[in-house]
């Protein structure tokens, strides 16, 4: 009888360590769900962004807030989902993009044709402009003053892209703003190129820095969603839309940047 006991013992102690194991697993792509390693649950949409760009999206303690959070708030209450961010430098936001690791790219995004190719737009949001900050005392005044300097960008923003065909230009590419105009104001290099909105708020920080008046190109900022994801493309635009008719819009725009914003924003659009 002991001989026969074995091998059933052995069978029952198998069968608990799968079953162990399988648990295990289930748990751990559970976990690695939640955390966004591998898939998503359905109830979640993941906004990608940069957190460095005040007022758009900048970081107040340990939370990520401004004037793109609250629109992806917006969106996320549309589909009847969770919103969940995923804060990584700006050149990176449309591989995320691509590869499925976040949903909707809302960054103080410029639409261009390059970026067309490799991802759907929403309408406008809001309309900006590039502008040129300076230390006090530079000699640098107007845009026709910047071939051959030295000058500061964030990394992949359009603000890059225009600094590049500047003929002799030497180019310094940062993750953030705020890192560009550090090192304007360390005297790293002679001027920086940045978004209006963000260089404005930016440099209330930094007593020697100056914007300098006109914009050197006005552009478009939109919502980035993955190419082939025209539903969601269609639930964003209903968003902006209603935003825009209902006065949510006009109340964030109030809220960021102050009443004298308002009227170049275009509710219209």
């Amino acid at each position: 009888m002991k001989t026969k006991a074995k091998p059933l013992f052995g069978k029952i102690w198998i069968i608990g360590a799968l079953l162990f194991m399988s648990m295990i697993s289930w748990m751990l792509y559970d976990i690695l769900q939640r955390e966004g390693a591998i898939g998503r649950y359905d109830d979640i949409i993941v906004m990608g962004t940069n957190a460095g760009f005040k007022p758009f999206e900048y970081k107040n303690g340990n939370e990520i807030v401004g004037f793109d959070v609250d629109i992806a708030k917006e969106i996320a209450k549309k589909t009847n989902k969770t919103l969940k961010i995923e804060d990584m430098s700006f050149d990176g936001l449309l591989p995320a993009l691509n590869s499925g690791q976040v949903d909707m790219v809302i960054a103080g995004m410029s639409v261009t044709p390059e970026r067309e190719k490799n991802a759907l737009f929403s309408k406008s949001y809001y309309s900006a402009a590039q502008r040129m900050i300076i230390k006090k005392g530079s000699s640098i005044k107007n845009k026709y003053q910047l071939e051959g300097k030295k000058i500061g960008v964030q990394l992949g923003t359009t603000g890059d892209t225009l600094a590049s065909k500047i003929k002799g230009a030497h180019i310094a590419q940062f993750p953030t703003a705020p890192s560009v105009l550090t090192e304007l104001n360390a005297g790293g290099v002679d001027v920086a190129i940045l978004d209006n909105a963000p260089a404005e708020q930016y440099t209330t920080g930094f007593k020697e820095l100056i914007v300098l008046p006109g914009s050197l190109s006005n552009e478009d900022y939109a919502i980035a969603i993955k190419l082939g994801n025209n539903k969601l493309l269609e639930q964003i635009n209903q968003v902006i839309d209603e935003m825009k008719q209902d006065g949510r819009y006009k109340k964030l725009i109030k809220k960021y940047f102050g009443n004298d914003t308002i009227s170049l924003q275009g509710e219209e659009k």
